[in-house]
């Protein structure tokens, strides 16, 4: 069964989620922020930087060289205290539960990238909430010895509970004092919170074996359905949500960190495509802007080929070669 949008995100998540959002992070707003406005961009460095959206309460901005989305200023480690303590967190492991087999599936073809390079060792998990990928690995009859690091004390609980044959950290990744190194550090759509970029790969790159592997998953901000919604993209949630990037400043950012890519991927595009729908349908964005995603495609000369070949499929071409045989 295809990876579809409305199965990740349940009804009723979508119909809490806005609700729950606006009550929480304009209470974290209306906190004191002495956190200064950005000069330049943290990736590129670049100054040409410019007011994106504000959502919630916080402003987000635009790096016109790199594409870099984020909250601007970056929220007080006190506000995220109390963004992380809120009844969002709570809210945010129950739909997860309700989509929890849904969202196992995800994990599958990505395990078998790590298990292409890596096929056993010390895994380390940064921000494994109530276990979805390590449940996948379960599945997948994964032999890591695991570590699981979540800040959350109610998911480190039933973590503990119901993966008692692995280890659980209930603190910050920074904080992570070990006497080993990891051959695989995860970290699943989790950098997007981060407000340092540089400090948490830092911290990762001294965590990883000297033929350590890193693998991670963030939003894609140059997608197709980012393309389509853009400043109404579900995933601008500040202040949660504090970086959003694209794979070509996802590499940049590794190569300041002494990461070389060893290969880089977008999968499950069956989300994008029920997510633009869902837009479409309920009038959420402008049929423009999927107008000039498909004027853009269609100057790759591989989708033609596979529009081509859909409307071959589908006896949609211009031109129908009827054969027919007499009764």
């Amino acid at each position: 069964m295809a990876v579809t949008f409305d199965r990740i995100h349940t009804k009723k998540k979508q119909r809490l989620l806005r609700e729950m959002m606006d009550r929480t992070a304009r209470r974290v707003a209306a906190m004191s922020n002495p956190t200064p406005h950005a000069e330049a961009c943290q990736i590129c460095g670049s100054t040409t930087i410019a007011p994106y959206i504000v959502a919630y309460g916080f402003g987000m901005a635009r790096c016109a060289d790199c594409g870099l989305i984020f909250c601007d200023p970056y929220p007080s480690s006190e506000q995220l205290l109390a963004y992380y303590n809120s009844e969002m967190k709570d809210f945010e492991n129950e739909f997860f539960r309700d989509s929890f087999d849904a969202r196992v599936e995800i994990f599958s073809s990505r395990i078998e990238l790590i298990h292409a390079v890596k096929y056993s060792g010390r895994l380390l998990d940064i921000g494994s909430a109530i276990g979805i990928f390590i449940e996948s690995l379960t599945r997948a009859n994964a032999v890591f010895e695991v570590t699981a690091c979540d800040m959350s004390s109610t998911a480190c609980a039933e973590l503990r509970k119901n993966y008692p044959n692995i280890t659980v950290v209930n603190d910050d990744a920074a904080n992570l004092t070990v006497d080993h190194s990891y051959d695989v550090v995860t970290m699943w759509d989790t950098l997007e919170h981060v407000v340092n970029l540089h400090e948490m790969l830092h911290t990762i790159r001294g965590l990883l074996a000297p033929e350590g592997l890193f693998v991670f998953s963030t939003p894609n901000t140059h997608s197709f359905e980012w393309l389509v919604a853009g400043e109404k993209h579900v995933q601008i949630l500040p202040p949660g949500h504090v970086n959003l990037m694209n794979a070509a400043n996802i590499r940049m950012l590794l190569d300041q960190a002494g990461f070389e890519v060893a290969d880089q991927h977008t999968m499950n595009a069956s989300l994008d495509i029920g997510y633009v729908q869902k837009l479409l349908v309920e009038d959420t964005v402008a049929s423009g802007r999927a107008d000039a995603f498909l004027k853009q495609a269609l100057s790759d000369p591989d989708f033609k080929a596979l529009l081509s070949d859909y409307l071959v499929s589908k006896t949609m071409a211009g031109n129908v070669v009827t054969l027919a045989r007499p009764r």
